[in-house]
């Protein structure tokens, strides 16, 4: 039986909910670097008006997102979509020694 007292699982956010924590969470980070929205805005190299987007209307381009988050140097927050598991890597390795083309598409059923 699951426990509700601990953290929410995230599948029960909304993806509303989950970008005000995102928010919430590069916010914290930014004022703890002692940087104001004009000045990351200006250092990643997009406009102010995107970044006010970003903070009160929870949306922006997922290029302008990565800036951000390099920036404030909280790119372990993508870790787990970008590294491969080991064994994915391998798999990948055989399959050029084989000569055989990588699927880069899905096909209609």
């Amino acid at each position: 039986m699951y426990s509700f007292k601990g953290p929410t699982p995230i599948l029960l956010y909304t993806p509303k909910e989950l970008m005000e924590k995102i928010v919430k969470r590069i916010e914290k980070e930014r004022l703890r670097q002692n940087i104001t929205q004009k000045e990351l805005a200006k250092k990643t190299g997009i406009p102010s008006a995107t970044y006010r987007n970003f903070v009160y209307k929870k949306q922006i381009s997922l290029i302008n997102f990565i800036k951000i988050l390099k920036k404030l140097r909280m790119e372990d927050a993508l870790k787990l979509l970008v590294d491969t598991p080991m064994e994915e890597e391998i798999a990948e390795a055989i399959e050029i020694l084989k000569n055989k083309k990588k699927r880069k598409r899905a096909r209609k059923k």
